[in-house]
């Protein structure tokens, strides 16, 4: 009986209970927890290495990595030499070459990598005592192999031609010498000049100088354990001997004072790269983090609610995302605020004053708590869910040492989220938002410059090239030169107007390489005044891959088996790549280029000419002394693309031809090569098809 008494009791309490709750409304939330986060040891050799250990034995796999903690470093003329030297590092030791510590790591499955200050290994748990092995090898007595260098010098230099024409690069140089300057570690810029300066010695000297235990901290994640990690260390580790690193102190960079328009000029872009950045002074830690961070992520840290995606993107349409950014740094007002989009050319002044806005509407306080609730909840559940990850351990252990955090820095993350009120997301908008003192960064067409002088402060537009250094004043041009005689004289560089006009038709067959890979193309023209034809036929290992045919009207491509038709209006401006010497049908076609002015093209003046058939615009450089062309840019695609010419040989008929053209395609620099050019062949409409 006694049982039913305490069931109809219970059944009671929860019945008052039920009666009290408002079931209409959601439960309030309560208050944010103190999170577990696992546990890291820790312990420091005698040559004054720091070693963490986060064990995890529920998979056999174990991640060892050194970090170098170091000033940053001035490298000035030699510029990309701690890259260099940190890429070289890692090569081959005393007692393995390359190929033999390639091999070595490949036979027990393991990766290893290393930086100017990183080396870190990682593989199965089971061979943890080869894996140290390797790695004290590699830290301890790495051997600089010449031949590795040059392959790396080869391979940076590669990267750097491509950069040229990369917006992302070029805007990244363009930002680093503008924030912080030559004298500046951050103000470094790497040109084929820098690289050059490089030796295998400087190299060496990196290592010696920089790479000791006592400025290193050393992390080890996986299936170990502490005493394992403390024997492996001590025993592969342990006779590293410790050394003096240089301290380093560079002058404070500071905010601008107005607004200042830095630009860099890419010809024809289709997009304009534009950015609003300035220094600030933000590291990890300090107070106002979470509330600066917040403030940024409601402006533009990515999700579809952030002010900028929703103003540029949902609202104007000038672009399919825009965003904000902040980098912390150790060096005093060494951090960065940007905030960033890629636009339409014609709307690259507009973008900017939108983003201009919302930083200042961030400062004014527009925003709401629903945003600022949002951020917080997006934000605590992607913390809780990095937690399981023993990475993250790692890197919240290594965060701690290196940055000198309290112990319980990232167990009361949640809490300390939480508790960022809008009164101190307000506070830190006023602080770090500085609409009014920024550097307004763009690379684009030159045609926008004037609309962009509109934005700064004074009027005036600093123009930088896309290594970040002054445009030299431009070369006047004498009043006596036009973009009519500037044609005529190519014509006549090329063979003069009387041969080039006996030119019926023309097959030009060329080889390429493209990822090992040899491509040979062959072009054949049939010039005629009212319906001229070409095709172009792309052969890879004897067999055609694609090929396209334009028979003055229509143009059919075939590729992979598929056929396209291309009619009308988009067939009527390919009638242009119809024409082999199409400078010699300006006249006829109606094209009437305009005089840009005069560049310098591989360290030679040029004169630079727009011609604008239809919506597309292309500039061609014409050398002033000898009249070539030497350089083409246009849009292909909606991609900017770039051609110079080189290798100019006269031929047979009187043509003056160039036999090497250079271009990229989707970043790899690629060089075309003239095998064959025959003209008057006797080509007939029937043999385009």
């Amino acid at each position: 009986m006694k049982r039913y008494y305490f069931l109809l009791l219970a059944l009671c309490f929860t019945a008052l209970a039920s009666a009290q709750i408002d079931r209409s409304k959601a439960p309030a939330s309560g208050p944010a927890p103190k999170v577990s986060i696992g546990e890291y040891e820790s312990f420091t050799l005698k040559n004054g290495l720091k070693v963490l250990v986060v064990e995890n034995n529920k998979i056999p796999q174990l991640n060892i990595s050194l970090n170098i903690v170091r000033d940053p470093l001035l490298e000035g003329d030699k510029s990309s030499y701690t890259h260099i030297a940190g890429e070289l590092w890692g090569k081959a030791t005393e007692k393995r070459n390359a190929k033999q510590l390639s091999e070595e790591t490949d036979f027990i499955g393991a990766n290893m990598r290393t930086s100017s200050t990183y080396a870190g290994i990682s593989g199965l748990s089971k061979f943890k005592n080869q894996l140290m092995e390797i790695l004290s090898d590699v830290v301890l007595h790495p051997s600089f192999p010449k031949d590795e260098f040059d392959k790396i010098i080869l391979q940076t230099k590669s990267g750097l031609h491509t950069s040229q024409s990369d917006p992302a690069s070029i805007m990244n140089n363009l930002r680093n010498v503008t924030l912080f300057g030559s004298q500046h570690p951050y103000g470094d810029v790497i040109t084929e000049t820098t690289v050059d300066n490089i030796t295998v010695d400087d190299c060496k000297n990196y290592y010696h100088t920089y790479i000791h235990p006592n400025n290193a901290i050393l992390v080890i994640v996986g299936d170990i354990t502490l005493q394992e990690a403390k024997t492996l260390t001590e025993k592969y580790l342990g006779k590293w001997k410790s050394g003096k690193t240089p301290k380093h102190e560079y002058a404070v960079p500071t905010q601008p004072q107005g607004r200042k328009v830095v630009f860099s000029n890419k010809d024809a872009a289709p997009q304009a790269s534009i950015q609003v950045s300035y220094p600030i002074d933000y590291h990890i830690g300090m107070p106002d983090q979470l509330a600066l961070n917040i403030a940024n992520q409601i402006l533009g840290g990515g999700d579809f609610q952030a002010k900028l995606l929703k103003n540029l993107r949902e609202d104007k349409g000038y672009t399919y995302g825009s965003y904000s950014r902040i980098s912390a740094d150790q060096l005093p007002h060494a951090g960065i605020f940007s905030a960033f989009a890629e636009v339409k050319t014609n709307t690259a002044d507009s973008a900017v004053t939108e983003i201009l806005k919302e930083m200042q509407n961030m400062a004014n306080a527009e925003f709401s708590d629903e945003d600022i609730r949002r951020v917080k909840k997006t934000w605590a559940g992607q913390f809780s869910r990095s937690l399981e990850d023993p990475a993250t351990i790692a890197q919240f252990a290594y965060a701690i040492e290196r940055h000198k955090l309290p112990k319980d820095y990232y167990s009361t993350f949640l809490q300390r989220l939480e508790n960022v009120s809008r009164d101190e997301i307000i506070a830190a908008s006023k602080k770090y938002f500085h609409p009014e003192n920024a550097y307004i960064l763009v690379v684009t067409d030159r045609s926008m410059k004037a609309q962009l002088a509109r934005l700064a402060t004074d009027g005036q537009v600093s123009e930088l090239d896309h290594y970040g250094k002054p445009v030299a004043e431009r070369a006047k041009i004498s009043a006596d030169v036009t973009s009519e005689k500037i044609i005529k004289t190519y014509l006549q560089a090329i063979g003069g107007v009387e041969k080039l006009k006996n030119i019926k038709d023309m097959t030009v067959k060329s080889t390429m390489n493209m990822q090992g890979m040899t491509i040979e193309n062959s072009y054949k023209y049939l010039i005629s005044p009212e319906k001229p034809m070409f095709m172009l036929e792309v052969f890879l290992a004897g067999n055609v891959m694609q090929k396209m045919v334009f028979d003055g009207e229509k143009a059919i491509i075939a590729a992979g088996g598929a056929t396209q038709t291309i009619e009308g209006e988009k067939a009527a401006q390919m009638k242009e790549q119809a024409y082999p010497i199409l400078e010699l049908e300006f006249d006829k076609l109606g094209i009437k280029p305009t005089l840009e002015g005069i560049e310098k093209i591989n360290g030679r003046d040029a004169y630079k000419l727009k011609t604008t058939i239809g919506e597309a615009s292309t500039y061609s450089f014409y050398d002033v002394e000898n009249g070539l062309k030497v350089k083409s840019v246009g849009n292909s695609n909606g991609a900017s693309q770039e051609v110079t010419f080189e290798d100019y040989r006269p031929t047979e008929s009187g043509l003056v031809y160039p036999f090497l053209n250079k271009t990229n395609v989707q970043g790899m620099p690629i060089e075309i090569k003239v095998t064959q050019l025959d003209v008057n062949t006797g080509l007939k409409a029937e043999d385009f098809k």
